[in-house]
Formats: structure tokens, C-alpha cells, sequence
């Protein structure tokens, strides 16, 4: 017991962070599902990541160790992915078969810039596993302020978000506000910060996992939001703490497999 103490002191930024971060990207997942907007969230989230893999290219050319150069790139490019889809594939009838396109091609310039820059090597692995263990506590607590911030925007807004991808769907949906143009640049940044921080399949896996189990199954709202924090607070925490208990097993596996484990669990109970 001594000794998970004492790991919990050193994990002190990055357990809450994670904890967090992954109740805020439930509620993001939540509204970009309803819209029926998930695979321009995996192709955003891969661009974001080629953006983060140009960005440490850039750093081992200049001899830096500058993170704000990847997150920049990462947003930059994440910007660019989220304009190309909004403008350019929005109009088309059948998108998907787009978006899968635009995944692999951007996955492709990944492995490939990986490939040429051997140094990116573990950097790679990182960006897409993640191990929420080992990182850094400057990232851990940039992630937490963000998190917070943009999660108090989301549940402040969540009805008239909800309303919004309500109509979205049923394209009756006219005006713009500035709640989701705000909601549009905070996925953007979230998303980016995530996966530099955390790893793209803590990303993606906290985006839509809760979202899964709770979307068939709340009887309101209200409903619906708790649960999905229930799913993705308490497995993160769950996870991260069998990972801690047993050091050999990685924390991201741990930490999805557990929101999973409680998403079943809910989703047995009306």
C-alpha cells in the first residue's frame, strides 16, 4: 500500500490530467457521434498526428526540444484537415469512403516520414500508444488547464450543443452560433493536445468508447451525460490504477479496457 502511495505522488499531474481529459473528450465524442461526425473526428485526429510527427522532424533539424513546435504543427495541419473536410467533402453525397481515404493518406505520410527519420522511431510509437506513465508533468498540467477550461464551456453549453447536433442531423440546423464555432476550435485543440500528450489511441478510444454504451440506453439527457462521465472517469481511474498495481501492463490498454469494462456494466442497468 506504501508503495502505490508513493507511485500515486509521482503520477500526481498525470493521473487527474488523464482522469480528466478523458471526461472532456467523452462529452466532445458525445455531440460529434450525434452528428454523425465520427470518422471526420479519426481523420482530423490523424492529421493532427502528421502535423505532431513534422513538427518533432523540425525539432531534430534545428538540434531543439521545443514541444510548442509539434503542437503548433499539429494544429496547423488539424486546422487545415477540419477546413478541407468542412468546405470541400461536406457537399458530397456519400463521404465516408472519403474520409477513409484521407486517414490512410495522412497515415501513409506518417509511417513514411517515420521511416526516413529513424530517430522518430520511438517518438512514432509514443504519439500512437501513448503511456500516460511516463508524461511529462509541463504536458500533464497544460492538458489539465485546458480540460478544465473547455470542459466548464461544454457543460455550461451542453443543451444548446445538444440541440444544435440535434438539428444537424435532421438538417434543419440554419445559423451558426458562436458556441459551435467555439465547440469546433476546442475539439481541435483538445483533440491535438491529447495526442500529443497522451497517445492517439487514448484519444480516440475517451472520444467514442463512452459514447457507445450510453448512446442506446439513457432515458434523457441528463441521463446520458452522467453516465458517460461514470464510464470515463471511472475507467480511467480504474485503469491507471491496475496499471500502477501491476507495473509490467501499459496504462492506455488498461485505462480503455476499463472504461469498457464499465461501459458494459452500465449498459446492463436501465
Amino acid at each position: 500500500m506504501t508503495s502505490f502511495i508513493e507511485l500515486l505522488q509521482i503520477y500526481k499531474w498525470s493521473l487527474p490530467s488523464s482522469i480528466l481529459m478523458a471526461a472532456v473528450l467523452a462529452l466532445i465524442g458525445s455531440q460529434w457521434s450525434a452528428r454523425e461526425k465520427s470518422a471526420q473526428i479519426f481523420v482530423l485526429g490523424q492529421g493532427a498526428s502528421l502535423g505532431i510527427v513534422l513538427g518533432l522532424v523540425i525539432n531534430i533539424l534545428l538540434g531543439t526540444d521545443f514541444h510548442g513546435i509539434s503542437l503548433v504543427a499539429g494544429l496547423s495541419l488539424g486546422w487545415v484537415t477540419l477546413l478541407l473536410m468542412d468546405q470541400l467533402i461536406q457537399t458530397k453525397s456519400d463521404r465516408n469512403h472519403i474520409y477513409l481515404t484521407l486517414f490512410v493518406f495522412f497515415l501513409s505520410l506518417t509511417y513514411l516520414i517515420s521511416y526516413l527519420t529513424p530517430a522518430l522511431e520511438s517518438h512514432i510509437a509514443a504519439s500512437y500508444f501513448g503511456d500516460l506513465a511516463v508524461m511529462s508533468d509541463t504536458g500533464a498540467q497544460l492538458c489539465l488547464l485546458a480540460a478544465v477550461a473547455f470542459g466548464i464551456f461544454v457543460l455550461k453549453f451542453w443543451r444548446s450543443l445538444s440541440l444544435a447536433s440535434f438539428q444537424m442531423v435532421n438538417h434543419s440546423y440554419i445559423h451558426r452560433t458562436w458556441q459551435n464555432r467555439a465547440f469546433d476550435v476546442g475539439t481541435l485543440l483538445l483533440t491535438t493536445m491529447a495526442i500529443q500528450s497522451m497517445g492517439y489511441l487514448f484519444t480516440i478510444g475517451s472520444l467514442f468508447i463512452a459514447t457507445s454504451f450510453t448512446a442506446t440506453r439513457s432515458r434523457n439527457l441528463q441521463s446520458y451525460l452522467i453516465r458517460m462521465l461514470v464510464i470515463s472517469v471511472g475507467g480511467t481511474a480504474l485503469g491507471f490504477a491496475v496499471s500502477l498495481l501491476s507495473t509490467n501492463l501499459p496504462t492506455v490498454p488498461c485505462v480503455l479496457l476499463g472504461q469498457m469494462l464499465l461501459g458494459l456494466i452500465t449498459y446492463t442497468k436501465k
